[in-house]
C-alpha cells in the first residue's frame, strides 16, 4: 500500500482542518474513540481533495494486524470498499467530479508481509533447535535444560510483544482527489461509507472552499453534509 500526499496547494488547508476535526472528536468522545472518525474536504480551482482518518476497527472490527485468513478477507474487502470512492462519497452529478488519485496509508495492514516473515524465521529457528537438541541430548544434557529455558523465557518476552502489539491502536488514512468540472455544482455530499463499514458511528466533518467553509457532525442517520 502506498501513500501520496494530495496537491500542494491543499496541504495547509488540509492539516488545519483535519486537527481541527480530530481536536473536536477528541474532546467530545475521547482520543482514538471506535465508531468516530474525521472526514476532511478542501476545494480549489477544479480540484476537491478529501481526507478520512479513522481507526482501523470502524472498517474491520479489529485492529492488529490480521492474523486469520477471514481478518485478511475483511481487510481485502475494506480496501476494495475504499478503493471505489463512489461507495464512500456520493457526490452531486451535476458537479462532474471524476476521482484521479486514491491512497491508503494503514500501519498495521501494511505491516502483514513483516508480520508472517518475522513469523515463518522464528518457526525456522524454532525447529532447528529442536534438530540440534535430538543430535546432543545425552551428550549436553545439562546444557540443553539451560538452553531450553532461555528459548521459553524468549518466547514469553515475544508472547508478550505480540500481545502489547495487539492491544495497539491502528489509524487508518484515506486520501482521495477529484477533478470537478463544475466544482461550483458541489452543494452537498453524502456520505455512503456508512452503509459498508456498520462500526463507523460518528463522523466529524470539516470543509473548505471558494464559497464555503464550516464544519459538522454526521451520523448513518444522518449522513448529508450540506456545503454552505
Amino acid at each position: 500500500m502506498s501513500f501520496k500526499s494530495t496537491p500542494a496547494f491543499f496541504a495547509l488547508s488540509l492539516v488545519a482542518l483535519a486537527t481541527s476535526a480530530q481536536a473536536e472528536t477528541e474532546r467530545q468522545l475521547g482520543a482514538h474513540a471506535h465508531g468516530a472518525a474525521q472526514l476532511t474536504l478542501a476545494a480549489e480551482n477544479q480540484t476537491l481533495a478529501v481526507s478520512l482518518d479513522t481507526p482501523a476497527y470502524n472498517l474491520v472490527g479489529f485492529e492488529q494486524a490480521p492474523a486469520t485468513d477471514a481478518q485478511r478477507d475483511q481487510v481485502a474487502s475494506a480496501l476494495a470498499v475504499l478503493a471505489r470512492a463512489d461507495a464512500v462519497l456520493d457526490l452531486p452529478t451535476a458537479a462532474e467530479c471524476t476521482l484521479t488519485e486514491q491512497a491508503v496509508d494503514a500501519d498495521a495492514w501494511s505491516a502483514i508481509e513483516a508480520h508472517d516473515d518475522h513469523h515463518d524465521e522464528h518457526a525456522d529457528e524454532h525447529h532447528d533447535d529442536h534438530e540440534h537438541e535430538d543430535e546432543h541430548h545425552d551428550e549436553h544434557e545439562h546444557e540443553h535444560e539451560e538452553v531450553h529455558h532461555d528459548d521459553h523465557a524468549h518466547e514469553d518476552d515475544h508472547h508478550d510483544d505480540h500481545d502489547h502489539e495487539d492491544s495497539a491502536h491502528s489509524d487508518v488514512l484515506v486520501e482521495w482527489t477529484y477533478r470537478c468540472e463544475n466544482l461550483g455544482a458541489l452543494s452537498s455530499v453524502t456520505v455512503s461509507a456508512f452503509e459498508h463499514f456498520p462500526n463507523l458511528t460518528d463522523l466529524q466533518v470539516q470543509y473548505i472552499g471558494d464559497d464555503w467553509q464550516g464544519g459538522t457532525q454526521l451520523t448513518p442517520a444522518s449522513p448529508r453534509l450540506t456545503l454552505n
